[in-house]
């Protein structure tokens, strides 16, 4: 069986599991121990199966446990145990993921423990703080760096011992605790051991290291917590199925959700996972739209604005009104303002740039994605030395929360493949920008004292992404950028996301990154734990409108109505929805009340014409068209209306005046086909042909114009035209294309 069947076959046992199926799972269960030499295995199925049959048999006869239900959920876990015990065993011969190559390798190592690690750096952070006593000098540098290089050795065998870990016993997590708990070990070391222990439990569900996990959530070092809490999210989202079966952890979320620290952490990760689904979108617009127009800008800007006079005494801002009216006349300036605004929300604007800047030898260790940056790190310790040490750089490069950590990583590559004359005149720019971006950076945080929370969680939400998504053997992970919005769902985040500030919050979000399902679900939770508000029950209305309900988006504009009166928004909605569900008399009322509010609003005017015009009331309809006109007298969508409008009621001589505007301002195949229609209701039959060859041109297809004028065979009718002539004047349309 191959490793793609046998993840099929677990996760059929799991369908089986989830819907209560016992005994079908435990057959399956057995399907895949039959493939295996594994006695353990076997004999606890062959246990569970006999304790599952002697339930079975105890219940028939009627009697009733008190523990039944313990032993049922038992039974439950232990055979989602087995089976991924089962799998596992048998991907361990053949798989070649990542997870399974590096627990082979770990497999026939000399044993070592995580308290064995513990004592190793912690031996080499005592080394370090001895070296720093010594006096500066090439000896000195000398041995930093061999100790530098044996810790970064040592963090990444620690990282692989943790990732391929197997489940966890007491002992287990006593060494973690003991670990997290050190206070000799830098924290950047924590901050690994916490990100292999969650891509651990994404490859394998284990209650005692997630319980570990939402503990490590309190942690005083900021920078662990924020992973752990991280980590649990996702976490909690793979295995949504199973938590009701380990009650114990939703109990230690709930006594979390107590600390408001916590919920402000929990709230900020989880707003960062729904941007960071917009991230392709926002990657996808820079590169297709942003990027491709400023290089179309860039010979245009050269010659228009004369970049070398840039450099003169005079400064940029004499430049800068040509400058801004060439970004205005390219329709740049909005896409800027809109990139602008969404770096300030915190989105990933980065990860079009730095996404091909991964094929460094660096990032062919899965370690090094989830490093936090490090000056002093072996790989770009070249960048921060001799003359640059000293640089406000180092600083800026350190603690800006632009780019993530893996990003500044390769940045630092990138930086040190250039010529030593471009890399020394680069680092010295942004030197002299340093002390800038410091002061910007202690601005925002005087602004907001957790700016450095919320800082770290989108830098290494950012980092996460790109691993996910970036790692050249992506597929062999369970990206969890693929899970879907449910936050509002989870029981477990109850205590949480149902708090009706952060319900809404996360309503909100998901709104305005155009998430309508989600937002629809979260909207509706929300109305019904807090006093009414119109504008949920508006923005339900929306959600469903986009998603094509307009019946119910009606139902709840209404609702949205009786709540606040007269809100010109609401009205327009309600109008709009009666329009399309064919309610045309309905919808009169509705924009005959916003008329009231906005009765210089040519759209509003606009819409009653058409309402007048859907009831055939065909003088008042161009009453309120020819007024649209008189306001504005170059609306093409009057004109369209009015000849319209005017052929309906066989005014012919009118419309056929409006159409020969309509004709002269860029008309489309209806406009040629209308004009058309006039033209023979006027007995003109040649000028009737020669519009409908323009019409079929402009169609694209002799099919589509058929289909057109097909469409219009009742309006001919009612003008009296005699639809008999119709094919006689194709055929003769098509001779004279001949």
């Amino acid at each position: 069986m191959s490793p793609n069947d046998i993840n099929k076959k677990r996760e059929h046992i799991f369908s089986y599991i989830e819907k209560k199926q016992l005994k079908s799972a435990i057959d399956g269960v057995k399907e895949l121990v039959e493939l295996q030499y594994n006695w353990s295995i076997s004999e606890k199925l062959s246990e569970l199966e006999t304790n599952y049959k002697f339930m079975l048999h105890y219940l028939v006869k009627g009697n009733v446990d008190p523990q039944q239900d313990k032993i049922y959920d038992k039974l439950f876990r232990d055979i989602y145990i087995i089976a991924d015990d089962a799998a596992e065993n048998l991907l361990l011969q053949d798989s070649s993921s990542i997870f399974f190559e590096k627990l082979r390798l770990i497999n026939i190592r000399e044993t070592v423990t995580l308290d064995d690690y513990r004592d190793i750096l912690n031996k080499q952070a005592d080394t370090v703080k001895f070296l720093d006593l010594l006096e500066a000098g090439e000896e000195k540098d000398l041995r930093l760096r061999k100790n530098s290089l044996a810790h970064e050795n040592t963090l990444r065998d620690l990282f692989y011992f943790i990732y391929t870990s197997p489940r966890a016993n007491n002992d287990f997590i006593e060494s973690l605790n003991t670990f997290i708990n050190d206070g000799v070990l830098p924290v950047n070391d924590k901050c690994m051991v916490i990100s292999a222990l969650t891509l651990n439990i994404f490859e394998r569900f284990d209650a005692k290291k997630i319980l570990f996990l939402l503990d490590v959530c309190r942690s005083p070092q900021i920078e662990v917590a924020i992973r752990a809490t991280i980590g649990i999210i996702p976490i909690f989202q793979i295995y949504r199925r199973r938590y009701p079966l380990y009650p114990e952890l939703g109990n230690r979320l709930k006594l979390l959700s107590d600390k408001i620290d916590f919920n402000r952490m929990f709230m900020s990760a989880v707003t960062g996972y729904i941007r960071a689904h917009e991230t392709e979108k926002i990657t996808k617009r820079l590169n297709e739209e942003i990027i491709p127009e400023m290089m179309k800008l860039s010979p245009m800007i050269g010659k228009k604005i004369k970049l070398d006079e840039w450099m003169g005494e005079s400064g940029l801002d004499e430049k800068n009104p040509e400058w801004q009216k060439i970004l205005d006349e390219s329709g740049l300036t909005d896409k800027l303002q809109e990139f602008s605004n969404l770096q300030m929300e915190g989105a990933d604007v980065f990860h079009s740039t730095f996404s091909n800047l991964k094929n460094y030898t660096f990032f062919n260790e899965l370690s090094n994605w989830f490093l936090p940056f490090d000056p002093q790190h072996s790989s770009v310790r070249p960048v921060f030395s001799g003359e640059m040490k000293s640089s406000t750089m180092i600083e800026s490069m350190f603690e800006t929360s632009l780019i993530c950590n893996s990003d500044k990583y390769s940045f630092c590559f990138s930086i040190m493949l250039m010529p030593e004359e471009y890399r020394n005149m680069m680092i010295g720019q942004l030197g002299a920008e340093g002390d800038e971006i410091k002061k910007l950076q202690e601005e925002e945080l005087s602004l907001n004292p957790n700016q450095k929370e919320i800082s770290i969680i989108k830098q290494y939400i950012q980092d996460l992404y790109r691993f996910f998504k970036l790692h050249p053997r992506s597929s062999n992970f369970k990206d969890i950028f693929n899970l879907p919005l449910n936050f509002h769902e989870i029981e477990e985040f109850n205590p949480i996301v149902m708090q009706p500030r952060y319900l809404e919050q996360i309503a909100l979000y998901y709104f305005e990154k155009n998430n309508f399902i989600e937002a629809l679900g979260a909207y509706k939770m929300l109305s019904e734990k807090v006093q009414p508000q119109s504008e949920f029950w508006q923005k339900m209305g929306f959600c469903k409108q986009m998603m094509g309900d307009i019946k119910g988006a009606l139902d709840d504009y209404l609702h949205a109505d009786l709540i606040e009166d007269n809100n010109t928004w609401l009205l327009n909605r309600i109008a709009h929805c009666y329009r399309v569900l064919k309610v045309p008399d309905t919808a009169l009322q509705y924009y005959r009340r916003l008329e009231q509010f906005r009765p210089d609003d040519l759209n509003v005017q606009l819409n009653i014409g058409h309402c007048y015009l859907e009831l055939k009331q065909y003088d008042e309809a161009l009453n309120y068209y020819f007024k649209v006109e008189l306001l504005n007298s170059n609306n093409t969508r009057a004109w369209r209306s009015i000849a319209w409008c005017a052929f309906l009621s066989n005014k012919f001589d009118v419309a056929q005046t409006y159409y020969t505007r309509i004709l002269e301002n860029k008309p489309n195949a209806h406009d040629y086909l209308n004009a058309g229609h006039v033209e023979l209701c006027l007995n003109n039959n040649n000028k009737a042909v020669e519009f409908y060859k323009h019409s079929q041109n402009a169609a694209g297809s002799l099919e589509a114009f058929y289909s057109m004028l097909e469409d219009d065979t009742e309006v001919l009718k009612e003008a009296e035209v005699d639809t008999k002539i119709l094919p006689i004047i194709v055929d003769k349309m098509l001779y004279d294309s001949e």
